[in-house]
């Protein structure tokens, strides 16, 4: 009897662990957060970090920040990389900015230390928030 139920907690242990392992642990997104976190309201390692908006800027047509403008990007995140997902490819971006580049951009030029100084309901706050950024056109 004692080794049914423990067997039974086991599984249920596993598959919670398996579960957040899949979600990076984190809840759904805030996409409110999210957008604090990119306009720097909520500082990134406490200010150490950049503002995502000090070079993507989100207002169609604008230029001039050191990266692409995102005022699309919610609309063509998903087919950026054959296979890969809107959230998957936000993800990665954030994490590995320079796994993929946008056209016109050199390797090295993006903050590489956000997939360290944030949480991954941070990550998840800021894909939320990009995945809701659909209008304009991205430069």
């Amino acid at each position: 009897m004692r080794r049914r139920i423990f067997s039974r907690v086991a599984i249920g242990l596993s598959l919670a662990v398996l579960v957040l392992a899949a979600c990076g642990g984190a809840s759904a997104g805030n996409m409110q957060r999210g957008k604090q976190i990119y306009d720097g309201e909520i500082p990134i390692a406490g200010g150490k970090a950049p503002k995502c908006v000090g070079c993507h800027p989100v207002e169609a047509g604008r230029t001039g920040g050191a990266g692409p403008n995102l005022s699309n990007i919610g609309s063509r995140a998903g087919s950026t990389v054959k296979g890969m997902d809107a959230r998957a490819y936000l993800r990665q971006s954030i994490v590995d900015p320079d796994a993929y580049l946008a056209g016109g951009y050199q390797e090295g030029i993006h903050y590489r230390g956000y997939g360290k100084v944030l949480t991954g309901q941070q990550i998840e706050d800021l894909i939320a928030y990009m995945l809701t950024l659909r209008s304009g056109q991205d430069k």
